[in-house]
This record gives structure tokens, sequence and C-alpha cells, in this order.
């Protein structure tokens, strides 16, 4: 196979030396869009590795993490998923040690074995001393043709006795094994393959989980939430205006949006999360042009709500500019920032 052929590449690894805090800084920064990485200052240094692969495979991310020999701390709060901006679902594998994980208040153990499936939307805790594990990162939409299916995953953990977690989990680690082999041509036909296993494997699980609704959502829902990204900046965004645009009743659209928190809140949360976007990445829009850009008409009312949201003024984020959390040199910014592309790239997909 000629070089050009392979899939990209990045490898971070962090262990005992003159480079290590630095090493592990990287680890950091290269997660950073997915969650706030803290390490624990290692009470042996010499039992301290901290190791991150990641395979780019065009409609798909695969990392391949390695930590031990201290504490280590991931979390995705809500500042953190406005900022990124990423609608992705993570597939992981534990293949040893293990993790403690809040989700939705629940705190779970994931062990050796066991499958688990979070949604980047959605807030995350998780800490262990000791893991290693594989994770694919998918678009949504090569899941479920649904979002209230998708909207069901976020926190789904297959104990290793299942055999939903033993066939995920063995087609993930054949898939890391042939990663040296996968062509980039061949790469999106191998995703959409696994996505398919992964979405037949966990369907009878999400029939539970899913909450009651009428039978006509899918396309309608998802079509109806399209718009209203697209339209973020309308000030009469909202029930009246989506059911005129889309031929529905008003009971017809509550009844669509009600699993999701409700459609006026909906649009709330997306345009609160738009406005995030706009102040972290562009320091020169004032706070008032950025609430008018997001549809909001009244400064008070929209500071009130992004900092009940987020838990920072606008003024605050605004001014966090594009500072990161580490300082690290021009060589390596430039070899987290592609995987950060990467992450970004899958989630327009």
């Amino acid at each position: 196979m000629s070089p050009a052929a392979k899939l990209p590449t990045n490898s971070v690894s962090a262990a005992p030396g003159a480079d290590c805090r630095r090493a592990s800084q990287l680890f950091a920064e290269t997660l950073d869009p997915v969650f706030r990485t803290t390490i624990a200052t290692p009470e042996r240094i010499d039992d301290f590795r901290a190791t991150l692969s990641t395979y780019f495979m065009g409609p798909a991310l695969f990392f391949v993490a390695d930590m031990l020999g201290t504490t280590y701390t991931f979390s995705r709060d809500a500042p953190r998923i406005a900022r990124s901006g990423l609608d992705l679902i993570l597939v992981q594998r534990t293949l040893e040690g293990s993790d403690l994980r809040t989700v939705n208040g629940v705190t779970m153990r994931v062990e050796a074995g066991d499958v688990s499936i979070f949604d980047l939307t959605r807030p995350l805790q998780t800490e262990t001393q000791h893991c290693r594990n594989l994770t694919l990162v998918l678009p949504r939409h090569l899941l479920f043709s649904k979002d209230v299916q998708n909207d069901a995953l976020h926190g789904l953990l297959f104990k290793r006795s299942t055999s939903t977690a033993r066939l995920i989990g063995s087609h993930l680690c054949a898939l890391f094994e042939d990663l040296p082999d996968i062509t980039q041509a061949e790469a999106p036909t191998i995703v959409t393959a696994t996505a398919n296993l992964v979405t037949n494997l966990v369907a009878p699980t999400i029939a539970e989980r899913q909450q009651p609704g009428p039978a006509v959502r899918g396309a309608v829902i998802m079509e109806i939430r399209r718009y209203i990204e697209q339209h973020i900046a309308t000030a009469d965004l909202g029930p009246d205006h989506l059911c005129k645009m889309f031929g529905l009743s008003r009971a017809s659209l509550y009844r669509l949006f009600e699993p999701i928190g409700g459609v006026t809140d909906y649009i709330r949360t997306r345009r609160l999360r738009a406005a995030f976007d706009m102040l972290a990445n562009d320091r020169k829009r004032g706070v008032g042009e950025v609430a008018y850009a997001c549809g909001f008409a009244d400064i008070s009312a929209f500071s009130r709500a992004f900092r009940h949201q987020f838990g920072m003024s606008p003024s605050e984020v605004r001014d966090m500019g594009d500072r990161g959390p580490l300082s690290l040199g021009p060589a390596e910014k430039q070899s987290a920032t592609s995987v950060h592309d990467w992450l970004r790239f899958v989630g327009s997909l």
C-alpha cells in the first residue's frame, strides 16, 4: 500500500522523562474539543503512561487510548458542549482497567469487556486510574434515522456478559487490528458497515428506552430541526411560525418535540448555543450584536438566559477568545489541531 493511500493518523505519548509534562499537556490538548482533561500528579512517576492514537477514517474517527499511573478525569459540561459544537456519537469498548462514569446523574462502573455509548451533545464525566479503550466516533445520521432513537443512545452500557457487548466489542477489536491495512478508499464502506452493526444490535434496547410518542416523527422532526438551525436569527421563530411553515397544528408540533424537552426550549437552547459559538470564536462582535444575530430582541433577557445555561456571562465567553487551556509550541499545537479538524469534519457530515 502506498503511503498516500493509508489512513491519516496522529499519535501522542506521555511517559517518564524530560518532556513528560509537555507530552501530558499535548495529550489533554488533543482531547480538548471532547473533554476537559485533568491529569493528577503521579505518586510514582515511573508508573505513569498516557497514550492516544487517532485514525481518520473519513466519515469517522477511531481513538485508541491507554492511561495508567495516576488519576485521569474527563468532563464534558454545557459550556464545552456549546463551544465545541460536536454532534457526534461515541461507541467505546474497554479493553483493560475500568472507569467510573456519571451520566444523567447516575454513576456506573465500566469494566474491561464492556461496551458503552455516549452522545457529545450531552454532559458526561468519567474518572479512571487505569484504562485502555477503543472508541469509534460517528456522526449520528449513520446510526438511527429518527432523532428520538439517537437521543436515547446517551449513557447506554452493555456489560461484557451480553451478546451485544461481545459482538460490538469483537468487531471494534478486529477493526483496530486491521487499521494499518485499511485504505482511505475502503474506510467509508467499513464505517457504514460498522455503524449498521451497532444500530441493529442496540435497537432492541433503544426501543425499551424510548419514550412513547406518535407514530409520525422521523423525517418530519429532522426537517424542522434543520429549519430551526438555518433560521436561528429569525425574530418570530417559534411554534406559530413553525406550524405555518410545516402545516402542523400546535398540538402535533408539541407532541413531536415533547421527548426532547419541548419546541420552545429547543429553539432557545439552539439560539444560546449559536451565541456561545459566535462569542467564543469572534472577539470583535459585541454582546448585543451576537444577541440580535441569534434572534434575541432583549439583551438583558439574553444575558440572564446565557448565564443560566452556561454558568458564565456572554462577556466572559467573548473575553476567553481563542485561548486554549495549555501553553504548547507551534508544532505541538498543529498536531492537536489536526485531530480537532478531523472532529469538526466528521461532525459536519
